[in-house]
């Protein structure tokens, strides 16, 4: 199984310039909820806050010693089990990557978390997302019109959304 070529760790400070260099390429930003730049102070704020919620995972992804990903997992409901994710790669991360990080994020998911379903939502005109989660087995459960505003143009979400028996049965076949 591809998760298990890749290794998810905690994120670090150290670890900090390199995973903004991703979130700031625009390949990435572009398809993020908020698009702008994000400053050296703004992302250790944001690194420093996450820190202190126990309900956040911010995980790095490896191969062979070497960052590529990063996933962030927060618990927005513990008692029902129930978390959102996102991610994303280094822009040159060779092909493949993605879904090896993929499965990894679903095994630490399910089995590390013990959820019981993962929520997540994608721009409607990344069409790489949309295919992304549809490989993982997520469901469709959401289209949500004009739901984001990034200062000039409203965008469709699409939701989706894995249950924990669902992620066992796609991983089993």
């Amino acid at each position: 199984m591809k998760s298990l070529l890749v290794h998810l760790r905690p994120i670090e400070e150290a670890d900090l310039a390199k995973v903004r260099r991703w979130r700031n390429h625009p390949e990435v930003s572009r398809y993020m909820y908020t698009q702008h730049e994000v400053s050296q102070a703004e992302h250790l704020a944001w690194f420093q806050r996450s820190q202190e919620d126990p309900f956040r995972h911010l995980l790095v992804c490896e191969y062979g010693g070497e960052s590529f990903g990063f996933v962030n997992i927060h618990l927005e409901n513990p008692d029902a089990q129930r978390a959102t994710w996102g991610f994303y790669l280094d822009p040159l991360s060779p092909r493949g990557r993605g879904q090896a990080m993929g499965h990894a994020a679903l095994v630490y998911a399910f089995e590390e978390l013990k959820l019981h379903k993962l929520c997540g939502e994608a721009l409607a005109y990344n069409e790489r997302s949309l295919k992304f989660h549809r490989s993982l087995g997520f469901t469709r459960e959401s289209h949500l019109r004009d739901h984001h505003f990034d200062g000039q143009y409203y965008h469709d979400v699409i939701g989706f959304g894995l249950l924990r028996s669902e992620w066992l049965a796609h991983r089993g076949a």
